[in-house]
Formats: structure tokens, sequence, C-alpha cells
């Protein structure tokens, strides 16, 4: 379940980072896909997902592929700057929806502004590198390594990126520096 995991993973990542930025997750839907279906898991939060991941994914099957996970919808949650802000993406991995809203009136809210849009760009920027990674993960799963526990990284295509990734997955650094600015990213398709 080598993909499942490391699409997961992602989204995790994504999520944690947001919790260090002071944006937390309330409400969390995953789509896991397997080329004919798509299931939908809501998760409360990112301790849920932790929890989920912890008990899914660790020990690792990298034998399998597994689902391609994606995050489609998430609320979230801000007290920074001593007010509370809220969040709400839809469509995340395709074209991504994100408001705001707070329970302030209009010129406490105007005021507020510039800290809402810093949070807001965050959030779009995080989007724009979850999906990066995302896209070339679900191009590796589309078009389709039949066994990424047999086959020998560069014999097929694709199959030394997904190497890669099992490595990066595998290796016990702290991959919640979402984004992950050591990680080279090629274009995927290849034009």
């Amino acid at each position: 379940m080598i993909v499942e995991a490391i699409t997961f993973k992602l989204a995790l990542d994504f999520f944690k980072f947001l919790k260090k930025n002071r944006i937390n997750a309330t409400s969390i839907k995953v789509d896991f896909f397997d080329r004919e279906k798509h299931q939908y898991i809501d998760f409360a939060d990112t301790a849920a997902m932790e929890t989920w991941y912890n008990q899914t994914y660790i020990p690792l099957n990298n034998c399998e592929l597994g689902d391609l996970c994606s995050i489609v919808f998430f609320l979230a949650e801000s007290n920074a700057y001593n007010f509370t802000t809220e969040y709400k993406a839809i469509n995340v991995t395709q074209k991504l929806n994100l408001t705001t809203g707070s329970s302030f009136d209009l010129q406490r809210n105007a005021g507020r502004q510039v800290f809402i849009n810093r949070q807001k760009q965050l959030i779009e920027n995080a989007v724009k590198e979850y999906v990066k990674y995302w896209a070339q993960l679900k191009y590796i799963y589309v078009t389709g390594i039949y066994s990424p526990c047999y086959a020998v990284p560069g014999w097929s295509e694709n199959t030394w990126y997904l190497k890669s990734f099992r490595e990066a997955f595998t290796s016990t650094r702290d991959t919640s520096q979402f984004p992950y600015n050591d990680v080279k990213i090629e274009e995927y398709p290849p034009n």
C-alpha cells in the first residue's frame, strides 16, 4: 500500500504544517480512489488522521500500491492575532475554493483583513505545494506501476521516482516540514 500510504502521509503532513502555523483543521474529508470507485472517509481533525495513519500504515506494506488518497474538503479555524477566523476549503486537488469567515462585525473584520489575507495566502500556497506532489503521485498511480516491490528502479517508467518517495517515506527524518523544500520535483507527465 505504498502509494496509498505516501499520499495519505502527504495529506497528514499538509495538515501538520497548517497546525504549526496556528491553523487547525476541524473537519477533513479524504478520498480513497482505487481506479474504479471513490470511497470518502471523514476525520475530525489532524490527530484522528494521525491515529488512522499509525494503525493502518505502520508497518508499511510496500509491495502493494493501494488506493490514491487526496484531500477533498476541510474546515479549519485559527485563533492567531487574538481573534477567530474560520476557513472552508472545497475541491482541494482540482480547483481550490477557499472561503473565510469570522464572528466579528464588519468594522473589526476590515481592520483584521490583512491578517486574514496573510493566513489565506499561506493556505493557498500550501495547497499548491501539496497538489504539486500529489499530481506526480497520481501520474505514477494512473500510468500503472504493476508491482512496486519487484520493479527495478529505472527499469520501467517512474519506478525510480516511486523508490525515492518510498525512501523518503521510510526515513526517520521529520517530514512534517511541509512543503518538502529539499525534494526535487520535475514536471510530470514529461513534455
